[in-house]
């Protein structure tokens, strides 16, 4: 069967500051289509955002490949992306289109409800498996979609959702990402984790075993931490090397340090191998330690990124976040002293938080002194705890393109702090933040090469113009001074 994947273009949404966005190879679309190859089917994956295809060629690049089925990818914001290509899709072909991605997991029967005209079936959780066997459905090789779990359709007007598809325990088994079906000098890392030559993204483990209440990610991956073998691990980065040149790798993982012993194990073996890479990856906070900076610096890790979101104790308890503000320092402080540059991710507009805590949060930040502060306002995605408390009503009254962290838009209030105030603040809190000579050392000394000073430029630029219109919208709100 001819299976065509396509990723919903999403940069538009974020407002001036896309101008620091890059753009990735969606890993997902890569394992799902080296899996359905691997079974026989012949696959081809489309990013019409990546290769700057107009609605036309898009049109003529899908109908001359004749998809009997084709699996489109989107999260919230660009959803609305994911509606324009299905229709597309329909209009052109005879295709069954299948929605999957962290959306369709968190709203399967809102979105086959309301798009049935448009997706076929809704993929929930992992989709490597559910595809092959949607493919093998569409060949008559199964009697209905019903035996097929982790699916979500419309038949005879009634909504059926099959049983949930248990994730994949065994990641050693599946194959590399399907990297060959596209041209990967297309992408480039965000602004603030360009580094010269080529990059490559890699996933090490999926699944998160901590319950923030602001992410949805256990609907998708599941709340089990799975990790590959740091054997499996360093034969795709040396794969990554020796085909197709790489030199920076973004580890996309959840959490990377999860399992502190499995990470140091990961740079050992970078290290024994002479693995000449540079490489970034999420940190979680509460149980690192000084030998693992030391060893991931070693190994060629440049940056690792932190999840503070608060200094305020009782609103990192509402957000159930499972570090303390200690632990957040010692981290942060130990992977400097270690020759890393850090990037720390702060919320504002969870549950109890007020100007006063937010207060507290922008000068913990300030103290900190990360190579860069990301202040984000609180976005209730679907799926999430928040997003069921605070969306009760009609769902098709929000405009999903507004649901982006460091958006222009904010999408949820508190009882302490309105949309506006959560505008001004987020102004307030990058002024405040970047704005001082010892901020602008800190990030210059980090700094390899002019391409890397060139990309900080174009960033910066995008985040001083968003910055702008984040004032413009809490207009006429007390300034947090």
């Amino acid at each position: 069967m001819n299976v065509l994947l396509i990723k919903a273009p999403y940069r538009d949404v974020y407002g001036p500051i896309k101008m620091a966005a890059g753009n990735y190879f969606l890993l997902g679309l890569g394992y799902i289509g080296a899996y359905l190859r691997q079974n026989g089917h012949s696959v081809a994956i489309l990013d019409p955002e990546a290769e700057g295809l107009s609605d036309d060629v898009l049109v003529s690049k899908i109908k001359s490949y004749k998809p009997g089925i084709v699996g489109l990818s989107a999260t919230t914001p660009d959803f609305a992306s994911a509606l324009k290509i299905a229709e597309l899709v329909k209009k052109n072909t005879h295709a069954f289109t299948l929605l999957g991605g962290i959306h369709a997991s968190s709203l399967p029967e809102y979105t086959i409800t309301n798009y049935a005209d448009k997706f076929d079936a809704v993929c929930i959780g992992e989709g490597e498996l559910t595809m092959l066997e949607v493919c093998s459905f569409l060949e008559g090789r199964k009697e209905s979609l019903s035996q097929v779990q982790g699916l979500c359709f419309k038949k005879d007007g009634e909504i059926i959702r099959t049983g949930p598809r248990p994730f994949i325990e065994d990641l050693d088994n599946l194959p590399y990402p399907a990297r060959d079906l596209v041209d990967l000098s297309l992408y480039r890392p965000h602004a603030f984790n360009f580094r010269k030559g080529k990059t490559a993204t890699i996933i090490t483990s999926r699944g998160c075993p901590f319950r923030c209440i602001f992410c949805a990610s256990k609907l998708s991956l599941g709340g089990k931490f799975r990790a590959r073998s740091p054997d499996s691990v360093l034969k795709e980065i040396h794969h990554l090397v020796d085909i197709y040149g790489i030199n920076h790798i973004l580890i996309q993982d959840d959490t990377f340090t999860f399992d502190v012993e499995r990470a140091k194990e990961i740079c050992r073996r970078i290290i024994k191998s002479g693995l000449k890479i540079e490489w970034f990856a999420f940190s979680q906070i509460s149980k690192v330690d000084e030998e693992l900076f030391y060893l991931m610096r070693k190994a060629g890790c440049y940056c690792v990124g932190f999840g503070i979101e608060s200094a305020d104790v009782e609103v990192l308890k509402r957000m159930r976040k499972a570090n303390t503000i200690e632990q957040c320092e010692f981290a942060v402080r130990a992977a400097k002293k270690h020759g890393l540059k850090t990037q720390c991710y702060f919320i504002f507009g969870s549950d109890g938080d007020t100007q006063e805590a937010a207060l507290r949060t922008i000068e913990f930040a300030r103290r900190l002194s990360p190579t860069l502060a990301f202040f984000n306002k609180l976005v209730a995605y679907p799926g999430t705890e928040i997003f069921a408390k605070h969306f009760t009503g009609d769902l098709n009254k929000l405009d999903w393109k507004d649901f982006v962290p460091m958006g222009v838009t904010a999408t949820l209030a508190n009882t302490s702090l309105d949309k506006a105030q959560l505008q001004r603040l987020v102004y307030s809190a990058n002024l405040k933040f970047y704005f001082r000579p010892s901020q602008l050392w800190e990030i210059l000394k980090y700094i390899r090469s002019p391409y890397e000073l060139k990309a900080y430029i174009v960033g910066g630029l995008g985040l001083f113009l968003q910055m702008l219109m984040w004032k413009k919208s809490g207009k006429g709100k007390q300034c947090l001074d």
